[in-house]
């Protein structure tokens, strides 16, 4: 059975995931009205993820053999890769973020951005550090780039949010 023209499935793949980046410090809102998100284009994968670290908090008048844990700190982190692309711009923008982690101006000398990925469900946003950006070129293969970022401490935290539900035309 197939579906009508218009229908939203249950499921989405990874091209429905838009990632961008803003040049900004951590104290500008990265929800306001005059903020600039910039597309990381031609992207071919996306990642994300939060991680707690943990305390052993085991005393000896814990019930049963089970280790007792406290979450103290999350990491967010994220990365991408994808495609080189000749002109940088209103799709693709990696090179001005490339000269950005190399050569940090405006954002105190840190390569730091605003990350926001919006998936069809959530949209995640966090002040993060790009910690690795970088370019393969093989002899006879597709040129590609990659970058990875890690959230670090802004006056907003990592924002997760539901992604706002657009009326189909």
């Amino acid at each position: 059975m197939s579906t009508p023209a218009g229908c939203l499935l249950d499921k989405y793949v990874g091209r429905d995931v838009a990632m961008e980046y803003m040049l900004a410090c951590g104290d500008v809102d990265p929800q306001g009205e005059s903020v600039n998100w910039l597309p990381i284009g031609a992207l071919r994968a996306k990642e994300f993820s939060i991680e707690w670290d943990t305390v052993d908090a085991t005393a000896d008048n814990n019930k049963g053999a089970t280790r007792s844990s406290l979450a103290t700190y999350k990491t967010f982190s994220c990365s991408g890769d994808g495609t080189c692309m000749r002109k940088d711009g209103s799709q693709s923008n990696q090179t001005a973020l490339f000269k950005h982690v190399n050569n940090p101006q405006g954002t105190g000398g840190q390569p730091v951005a605003w990350i926001r990925i919006t998936c069809p469900d959530i949209t995640v946003i966090a002040y993060c550090i790009i910690t690795t950006i970088g370019r393969t070129m093989p002899h006879d293969e597709l040129s590609t780039f990659n970058f990875e970022a890690t959230a670090t401490e802004s006056v907003f935290d990592v924002i997760v949010i539901d992604t706002p539900t657009v009326p189909d035309p």
